[in-house]
């Protein structure tokens, strides 16, 4: 286990044993001299798991997993100070200080406490004039700081808790690398955090099994965290690296549905011995989940090395095993960290193993952890948890692109197409989070519903203002399809809008149809009643199939945009466009081209026969007063025709 020592570096108040934030106001004049509102306060977290993690983090210990940090910074930066310093709204804590020594710090901490209002590094590249920094707190000064760089550190959660913080005597310069180098340094800060969140919650949950007298499924995951833990403080007292993989036979789940759980578990025991007996540096595995297994082996030389040796332990994971009658071969992934380079607890080492498998690409062999792939996993987190209010407060808003005939350039219809402006993400394409969110039945259903409110004003609107009512495309995933509920989400929309049926046309991909064909066909033939229209989009895409065209009431077939624009540079996508119109036309569907974004494009899909174009050629989604600008043109008779828009050289 790591060893904790006293720390020091805790201020008292005057003989109140509470840490101290001097005679500054939370950091509000500090906030008042940079310009900005006053900083995000750290706030309580719920339940018992966040009491447990706020505990942890405000120990009255240093531990040497955030000293590595401090002095990696120190390093990296040349920096001859470097901090990591919690706080809130009434407290401070020297969490880990490099070179930094105490003394009247106020200057320091205001400035920390100004980091905490900014995204981005804050950095004051010379302090001569006292920029940014309240009179009281530089009078008060005794130390020569010259140059100040932190960026804030957030709990999962995304409230601030403090800053890693670098400090220099003289002027400097402080460049975008740098600062991104800082940004970096600060998420791996931050995964030490929710480190400590998860043991918390490992550790509240095996509490409440206990008080239950119930047994203890996580105790397989508490015996390999204190294993790999005890195995990584072995390595680094040998000067030894410890390579720790989560290893996943991706396969068992159909063995097990096919010979029963007590010949597998028999035939894993066989596998395992042969595992240890052919990798003579493995020293540890066990089984954490029905097809997770964690384990640790010792090398010496560079990670490139490391991964080598996992992955020769993960060919021979694949490799057939013999039990009685029974041959088998299984099919394994892996993910890997390095100890010490990776962190030193062994629910940190575990934990960025299984990150980095579940980063694994189907082209790569074992994935290796870094410091991206925890950024790309905290961002899918945020995206998670933010997604939803997001809709309820407005910053997920839509966009309308227009569909035009291409026999008169008529505006017909438009697809609404989902956009999100967070106030910390910032602008998010529907290219990342839509498929965070559709595997979540709450996340999905709030997109979904906002779009067919959305449509259905709109429907409502034009509908009261002219005869000209172009219909509304909204996309809706197959599983929401499937939910029983969601036929009177329908009806109940239209109806609160007085919004008819008829001018909406819902979108599913042929993946949608895929899960079960059958009760897809129920779920769409009903849809239908309301009047709405059903299109198949991304036609073309890898699942082509004359049985949706046939079996489905399909109105709509949407040529997808891939094929579309590979028209004018590959025979191939011409003929499978010019097969898909056929296609649809025996069926007596109409079809659009989406993604046209060439004349040339456009000019063959009409001699394709396609009836109808969607795409940058003509008109780019549009805000909701643009749109309806269009459309008012439309209904006083003017004309709106599809007009190219210029070509990019």
């Amino acid at each position: 286990m790591v060893k904790k020592r006293k720390n020091a570096d805790t201020h008292d108040r005057a003989g109140s044993g509470a840490p101290e934030t001097g005679t500054l106001d939370a950091g509000k004049r500090g906030h008042a001299a940079a310009g900005t509102s006053d900083p995000p306060e750290l706030k309580s977290l719920d339940a018992r798991v966040g009491e447990l993690l706020r505990s942890d983090l405000w120990d009255d210990a240093q531990e040497e997993r955030y000293d590595r940090f401090t002095r990696l910074a120190a390093r990296i930066f040349d920096a001859p100070e470097t901090l990591i310093l919690l706080f809130d709204a009434d407290r401070h804590l020297f969490k880990s200080r490099f070179g930094f020594q105490l003394g009247s710090v106020r200057q320091e901490l205001e400035l920390c406490r100004q980091a905490g209002a900014h995204e981005t590094p804050f950095v004051i590249e010379d302090l001569d004039a006292g920029a940014g920094v309240s009179s009281d707190a530089e009078s008060s000064q005794s130390r020569n700081i010259r140059f100040f760089a932190a960026q804030a550190l957030r709990a999962d959660t995304g409230e601030v808790v403090g800053c890693v913080a670098l400090m220099d005597f003289k002027p400097r310069a402080f460049e975008p690398n740098a600062r991104h180098t800082l940004t970096e340094l600060a998420l791996l800060v931050e995964e030490e955090f929710n480190l400590n969140a998860a043991l918390a919650s490992t550790r509240a949950g095996m509490a409440e099994l206990l008080d239950r007298d119930a047994a203890l499924p996580s105790a397989t995951h508490i015996i390999a965290y204190e294993k790999i833990e005890l195995l990584a403080e072995q390595a680094g007292d040998a000067g030894r690296k410890l390579g720790i993989f989560y290893l996943s036979l991706d396969n068992l789940y159909d063995m097990s549905l096919a010979y029963g759980p007590g010949r597998i578990q028999a035939m894993i025991n066989r596998w395992m011995d042969g595992l240890r007996n052919h990798n003579e540096d493995l020293i540890y595995i066990a089984r954490l989940s029905e097809r997770g297994f964690a384990g640790a082996f010792e090398f010496e030389g560079t990670v490139r090395t490391g991964r080598r040796l996992c992955e020769q332990l993960r060919a021979h994971a694949q490799q057939e095993v013999e039990h009685e009658e029974l041959r088998f071969s299984f099919e394994a992934s892996a993910g890997l960290c390095v100890y010490p380079e990776h962190g030193d607890s062994g629910v940190a080492l575990i934990g960025r193993a299984q990150l980095a498998h579940e980063n694994q690409s189907w082209t790569s062999e074992t994935s290796l952890f870094n410091a991206a792939i925890a950024k790309r996993f905290r961002r899918r987190s945020a995206l998670r948890t933010r997604f939803e209010p997001a809709v309820q407060d407005g910053s997920v808003y839509f966009h309308g692109q227009p569909i035009f005939a291409n026999a008169d350039g008529a505006l017909v219809g438009v697809e609404l197409l989902a956009r999100w402006q967070d106030p910390e993400l910032g602008e998010v394409s529907p290219n990342e989070f839509v498929p965070v969110i559709d595997p979540e039945k709450g996340p999905r259903r709030a997109l979904v519903a906002a779009a067919l409110d959305t449509a259905c004003r709109y429907v409502a609107a034009w509908q009261a203002r002219s005869q000209f009512v172009p219909y509304v495309t909204i996309n809706v995933s197959g599983a929401e399809l499937f939910r029983q509920d969601f036929h009177e989400l329908v009806e109940d929309t239209l109806a609160r809008h007085g919004a008819s049926g008829k001018h909406l046309v819902f979108e599913l991909t042929e993946r949608s149809v895929i899960r079960d064909f059958e009760l897809m066909a129920r779920s769409l033939h009903r849809l239908t009643d309301t009047g709405a229209r059903i299109a198949l989009d991304d036609f073309g895409s890898g699942y082509s199939s004359i049985a949706y065209l046939t079996r489905l009431p399909i109105s709509i077939v949407k040529l997808d945009k891939r094929v579309v624009q590979q028209i004018d540079e590959q025979g191939r996508a011409e003929e499978l466009a010019q097969g898909i119109v056929a296609l649809a036309h025996g069926q007596q569907l109409s079809i659009v081209a989406e993604g046209v974004e060439t004349r040339a494009q456009w000019e063959t899909v009409c001699a394709m026969g396609c009836e109808y174009t969607q795409g940058f050629l003509f008109a780019r989604p549009q805000t909701e007063d643009a749109l309806f600008a269009l459309i008012a043109r439309q209904g006083a008779n003017a004309t709106v025709q599809a007009e190219p828009e210029a070509e990019a050289e």
